[in-house]
């Protein structure tokens, strides 16, 4: 039964595989990295499921010295790195991560040098291998660390596909960090005397790689990616600020507050609405001197009504908000090219910051970068202002 469920499950892989595969081009999410491994594991799962069903032990064992897994070490950092860099197709400078895997696959096979040199480097081979698999897995977590999963500012500012982008990458680094563990500790406790393989345990491999392939069948979010998504909110306007929860998200503690829940709850969507389209079109936050009661006034909306949704029912306070919308503002300027003709204080002053200072200060709490580091950055490395969100 476990023979034939890894043909099953390396079928299931077939499927993912060509699904990435088709998603290369539109997707930001996945490259042709990530479409190899999945070739790759899957076939290894299908072919061994054939082999041991089909009662050929001995070829299996005679494959398996040829360590053709090595190759794949590489893969997880590559995909990362341009899953970063946002790049779908090879580099050919990136074959290079390979000539290193290749030596060690043929000398664990052939014994060329170890019958040049008449000596035993099978341990040696093994611990290249289990230190190459080290080195790939600390540049995977250092440069997702550095780049997806930083830290974000006193205000987060994320796309949607950013976020998702971050939750596939814990999951995926998660899966290979679960196949390198068990490749280490068979390497350091299952290996033959003359060559080196990790033929045991492999129905630990079929399991973490199943809960990848399915994890991309039923979640279109990873397969499909959010451009579409984000286009068909452009096009139809809806504000993509959501800093705002139908449920509270602190308990409501007085009577007044209570009351004034009871009444105004089957509002809220239309006051979420409301806020965003108004401050969206208006550009209201661009006068420098506005509070709450100012946007109450101007949306028609009572001051109480607005105080309350800003507490229980805004991740932001009416502070933040503020700033968040004109860092928004700023933004766009910036890429719209304000900055040709204009300069940094003037910049500050029309998105509605009162000094320079105040608009510094302010844009790299958002954004995590200064005014001129946003500015000289690349495109790629830019937040985009028509996917700002917030958590």
């Amino acid at each position: 039964m476990i023979d034939l469920s890894y043909v099953l499950n390396g079928a299931f892989g077939f499927v993912c595989a060509f699904f990435v595969l088709l998603s290369v081009k539109s997707n930001r999410s996945m490259n042709m990295y990530l479409a190899i491994m999945l070739f790759a594991i899957s076939f290894r799962l299908v072919f061994r499921g054939y082999l041991e069903l089909s009662g050929q032990e001995t070829l299996l064992i005679e494959i398996c010295k040829n360590n053709f897994y090595v190759l794949i070490l590489p893969l997880p950092y590559l995909y990362f790195k341009n899953l970063i860099l946002k790049r779908s197709r090879i580099q050919s400078q990136e074959l290079i991560h390979f000539i290193f895997p290749l030596i060690l696959i043929q000398e664990n096979r052939y014994g060329l040098i170890q019958k040049w040199i008449h000596l035993d480097l099978t341990i040696l081979i093994m611990a290249f291998i289990i230190t190459l698999n080290m080195y790939y897995f600390s540049l995977s977590f250092l440069l997702l660390k550095r780049n997806i999963w930083r830290k974000s500012g006193l205000i987060d500012l994320e796309s949607t596909q950013d976020k998702m982008i971050k939750k596939w990458t814990i999951v995926i680094f998660s899966a290979f960090t679960l196949l390198q563990i068990r490749l280490i500790t068979v390497l350091l406790f299952k290996h033959e005397s003359d060559f080196i393989n990790d033929n045991y345990f492999i129905w630990i491999n079929s399991i973490i790689m199943f809960v990848v392939f399915l994890m991309i069948i039923t979640s279109p979010e990873i397969l499909n990616g959010y451009i579409s998504q984000i286009s068909r909110e452009r096009d139809l306007n809806t504000p993509l600020i959501s800093n705002w929860r139908l449920k509270s998200i602190q308990q409501i503690s007085n009577a007044q507050d209570f009351q004034l829940n009871q009444k105004i709850n089957a509002e809220l969507p239309n006051y979420f609405q409301e806020i965003d389209q108004y401050i969206k079109n208006a550009q209201f936050f661009r006068q420098s001197d506005l509070t709450i009661n100012d946007l109450a006034l101007t949306i028609k909306i009572p001051k109480s009504h607005l105080n309350f949704i800003f507490k229980y029912h805004s991740t932001l306070s009416f502070t933040d908000f503020k700033k968040l919308n004109r860092i928004q503002d700023a933004i766009t300027l910036i890429d719209e090219g304000y900055l040709k003709t204009n300069t940094f204080d003037s910049l500050s002053k029309k998105v509605g910051f009162s000094t320079y200072n105040t608009f510094y200060i302010a844009f790299k709490e958002v954004t995590k970068k200064a005014p001129q580091e946003y500015v000289n950055g690349s495109t790629e490395d830019k937040p985009k202002s028509t996917s700002i969100s917030l958590t």
